[in-house]
């Protein structure tokens, strides 16, 4: 998060990725993942993300994840920096290649400070 690295976080995803965010319609899809990233990145000057997971299960092709997070995010146009904090879960996809790619996500924001 902290590079906004668009192309490096849509790697991360399955091509069919669905994740949840709370108040927000959900984000279908890798191309809709780029958009997205895209325009909340091209509103902060920093973010900052902090991520604690407390839980990994993996079941055969298919793993999940639960866990905390921290944002920090400074706004572009100035003012008192954003604090959010959530929970959130998890299900990564095994690759052809071995590797693990986030196919399903959905988080809740437990608070927001500006």
């Amino acid at each position: 998060m902290r590079a906004k690295d668009v192309a490096r976080l849509a790697g991360m995803v399955t091509d069919d990725v669905v994740f949840l965010p709370a108040r927000f319609p959900p984000i279908r899809g890798k191309q809709a993942v780029e958009a997205t990233f895209t325009g909340f990145f091209a509103q902060f000057s920093s973010v900052e993300q902090t991520a604690t997971v407390e839980e990994v299960q993996v079941a055969g092709e298919w793993a999940f994840l639960w866990g905390s997070e921290t944002m920090v995010l400074v706004p572009n146009a100035g003012g008192p920096s954003i604090q959010m904090q959530g929970k959130g879960m998890s299900i990564l996809r095994r690759q052809t290649d071995g590797s693990w790619k986030f196919a399903r996500g959905i988080n809740n924001s437990a608070s927001v400070k500006a």
